[in-house]
């Protein structure tokens, strides 16, 4: 990192404690969660009549690799968010591959993507797009979001399956129900992870009060934010009506940006433009600690840009139904889910990159239950907690792109990236968690998921091989003859159809039967510390796109990437379950006074049959400059790093208000241990990609974040809360040579918040990349755009960051 970073970092800090000084920001970083969710008490809005939020499930502290972001975090972060996945900037560990201004793909570790379980309430989208631009975050804006739980690490089995990385759980809104309008709000507090049942915690809101006798309950929020940058623009809403039974609930969010402009003079990124809209509706019922609920959802996304890809999404519809019954029995608790979900998806391309015409179609549904009990018995330890459950997740996916008129390339026929396309998935688990004395508690767990798939017959444009193309004929001088000119048919080679000939004729049904297995420790050794250490294993199967993603001409290969890399992949029907052996040991520390905390967590995992890709061939990109075209495969890998938290309150007065100091500082290191030696190779293509097979070599995991940290200085007093925030990232040197990942450099930026809060109005305002620093993010992959747009070489590179941006925000609550 450059001296220049360092000095403005520090010259930045000065800046701050001056602002501070006139108490203007707002809280940026997350309290550290030790295990789940602190205990909910009564406080200023629980008084007599105070709405009640349904009821959680039941959660226990024996997991300190968790982190929670609660409902005061998201408020404060989400002005600046458009997109859900920044709501987890400030989580341990997380990270995220540049997409779309909705479309990131989060990362907990350096594993991205379908490598890591995440929910929206009891849906579990998946990716429908050979670009996976729909991710499932994308499917719920940051507005509606209620609460994070994200797992990493050793982490319990009823929380995982079909993932190595780790899980995002995501709660959306939850309905608000209305007690008796002059009855006082009853909260119990919970005592222990073995509590029956669930409190109702209260709703920190007046409301408004209707019917004869008050028994029907309304409240809601209007929100408005402004970005400067990209003049972004988010206007959301939520509204409840309630009884003491019956509760109605709608969300809705709209959000649109143009192009940002980088920092350090301010260019346009192209590519960087959407629009998103999203409205949801609740309606549940709850009486004597049981609750149903039934969950709909549409999402609409007219277009989006992506930079770092060749195609930009021209139209993603989604529909979405999710029914829940929560309810608590004398020997324990059920939680039962069913979910449905429809998306249909386009791209194309926006006006930036090259207008024309070729679209790509995909529709997926999602369908699925999960069923969870949780017993507690006291026949073992004394006191124990059995947790049984069972899911089961199917995933139809069609993927077609429609002949392009007039094109001997892309035509005349549909060509069939995925036809029919079945992924299903049947889990069960078991997990035992036992207080054995007060300082000694353990967790077992253990898991079966069997995924089968198939696919349909595939197609490509054209079955020729090769392709009959009109060309010029050759020019003859002789005697007795004049010059003339004459037509003949030239053919092009179609890799395609052989390749999709040979696809249709195997058979290519595949079914695995994964295991996952977990055995944790949690030592109190006082109320000052706590130490957690365990191991896990857990599987994922490989998605549709890796293992039948077919076609091996350039342009085929080229359009199934979702790395931003602008390089092409072509599946491998034979792939094996990746298995992932992960070693944990947490430690956290916190002032019995609530002074200062601290966590750290160091781990280590092994991968076996990780899924990476090996060079095949050649394509080509933007302005001639050459990519290369890989095939997934199996290899061996490892990734280890730590990740380090912290908060210290520095000094507290009533006149003065409270000032703390937060942060994490996040490591990981990632290695491919079988990875062909490409180093003489350079770009000279296929023959020296096979010899290279021959020899063997270490290679760095794509996409690792650097050393990284991030810090706040914050300030609260009344309803004013203030922070100056500074990120600092190291230079990613440590890359894939193979992908031929681009390097980026060190940087450190500042941002600037402050918000106020009366209760029923707040007001938000925030500067980010206060000095416009000109910055490259590690995990933004490759700039197509520009280098396509202008047909320069010269202009490729990684996509920069966002410059400044100055964000203002008001939400008006009943």
């Amino acid at each position: 990192m450059s001296t220049r970073h360092l000095t403005r970092g520090v010259s930045a800090g000065a800046i701050a404690l001056a602002m501070l000084g006139a108490a203007q920001a707002q809280t940026a970083l997350p309290d550290i969660r030790i295990g789940a969710a602190r205990p909910t008490s009564s406080g200023p809005g629980a008084g007599a009549g105070a709405p009640v939020q349904a009821p959680p499930p039941v959660e226990t502290d024996a997991d300190a690799d968790a982190t929670i972001i609660d409902r005061k975090e998201i408020v404060a972060e989400r002005p600046t968010a458009a997109d859900t996945v920044k709501l987890l900037e400030n989580a341990p560990g997380v990270s995220w591959y540049e997409g779309g201004g909705v479309s990131r793909l989060p990362a907990i570790h350096g594993m991205a993507d379908d490598r890591l379980k995440i929910m929206v309430g009891g849906v579990e989208p998946t990716s429908a797009c050979a670009n996976h631009m729909n991710p499932p975050l994308s499917y719920i804006d940051p507005n509606n979001v209620d609460r994070i739980e994200v797992q990493s690490g050793v982490m319990p089995v009823s929380k995982g399956g079909d993932s190595i990385g780790g899980s995002i759980l995501v709660t959306p809104r939850q309905p608000v129900f209305a007690p008796p309008a002059n009855a006082p709000a009853v909260v119990v507090a919970p005592t222990g992870p073995f509590l029956l049942g669930s409190p109702y915690p209260p709703f920190n809101g007046q409301g408004l009060r209707f019917g004869a006798q008050n028994q029907i309950l309304a409240t809601g929020a209007i929100s408005a934010f402004f970005r400067t940058n990209n003049n972004g623009i988010t206007v959301s809403g939520t509204a409840n009506v309630a009884t003491d039974h019956w509760s109605l609930l709608y969300n809705g969010a709209w959000s649109r940006a143009t192009d940002y402009h980088a920092g350090g003079g301010g260019e346009k990124v192209l590519s960087t433009n959407f629009i998103s809209e999203q409205h949801s509706a609740t309606v549940a019922y709850q009486n004597n600690g049981h609750l149903f609920s039934l969950r709909g959802a549409i999402e609409n996304i007219p277009y989006q840009g992506f930079p770092n890809q060749r195609m930009d999404m021209t139209g993603n519809r989604a529909y979405t139904g999710d029914a829940k019954y929560f309810g608590t029995y004398d020997w324990g608790t059920v939680d039962a889910r069913a979910f449905y979900h429809y998306v249909a998806h386009t791209m194309g391309f926006l006006q930036d990159k090259q207008p024309a015409y070729m679209p790509m179609n995909t529709i997926g549904k999602d369908y699925g239950y999960s069923i969870k009990t949780e017993i507690p018995f006291t026949q073992i330890s004394g006191r124990d907690l059995l947790r049984l459950g069972s899911e089961f997740h199917g995933f139809n996916l069609n993927d077609w792109w429609e002949p392009v008129p007039d094109s001997m390339m892309m035509g005349p026929f549909t060509y069939w990236n995925i036809n029919n396309g079945q992924r299903n998935r049947l889990g069960h688990y078991a997990e035992w968690e036992a207080a054995w004395t007060p300082k000694w508690s353990t967790l077992l767990g253990v898991r079966n998921d069997t995924v089968w798939m198939n696919t349909g017959p595939v197609a490509p444009y054209d079955w020729r091989n090769p392709i009959p193309m009109p060309g010029m004929g050759g020019m003859g001088m002789g005697m007795g003859m004049g010059m003339g000119m004459g037509m003949k048919m030239m053919g092009m080679p179609n890799p395609d159809a052989p390749a999709a000939f040979a696809f249709n004729t195997q058979y290519n049904g595949r079914t695995d039967i994964n295991f996952d297995a977990v055995a944790k420790a949690r030592y109190q050794h006082d109320d000052v510390s706590v130490y957690e250490f365990g191991y896990s294993r857990k599987t994922r199967s490989p998605n549709l796109y890796e293992r039948y993603a077919w076609g091996v001409g350039s342009m085929a290969m080229a359009m199934n990437n979702w790395f931003g890399d602008l390089n092409g992949y072509v599946g491998n029907i034979n792939l094996k379950p990746e298995i992932a052996h992960t070693f944990g040991v947490t430690g956290e520390w916190r002032d019995r006074n609530g002074a200062w905390e601290a966590r750290v967590n160091p781990y280590f995992s092994y991968i076996e049959n990780f899924i990476t890709a090996e060079r095949w061939t050649n394509i080509s990109g933007p302005a001639g400059i050459p990519f290369v075209g890989m095939q997934f495969v199996n290899h061996e890998a490892a990734i280890y790093g730590v990740d380090a938290s912290g908060r210290v309150r520095l000094w507290e007065s009533p006149e003065y208000g409270r000032f703390s100091v937060s942060g994490n500082v996040n490591y990981a290191f990632g290695q491919d241990f079988d990875m062909p030696n490409y180093t003489y190779c350079g770009m000279s293509g296929t023959n020296c990609y096979l010899f290279a097979r021959n020899f063997r070599t270490t290679d760095g995991l794509y996409h690792i974040m650097p050393l990284n940290a991030r810090g706040a200085l914050e300030h609260r007093l009344g309803g004013w809360s203030s922070a100056v925030e500074l990120q600092l990232v190291d230079n990613k040197t440590h890359v894939s040579f193979a992908r031929n990942e681009l390097t980026t450099g060190g940087y450190a930026l500042v941002n600037l918040r402050t918000a106020y809060d009366w209760g029923s109005v707040r007001f938000d305002l925030a500067l980010e990349n206060l000095f416009d620093t000109l910055y490259y993010p590690p995990l933004g992959g490759s700039y197509f755009t520009l280098a396509k747009a202008t047909n320069n070489p010269w202009n490729y590179g990684p996509v920069p960051g966002i410059g400044r941006n100055f964000v203002a925000g008001m939400t008006v609550k009943f």
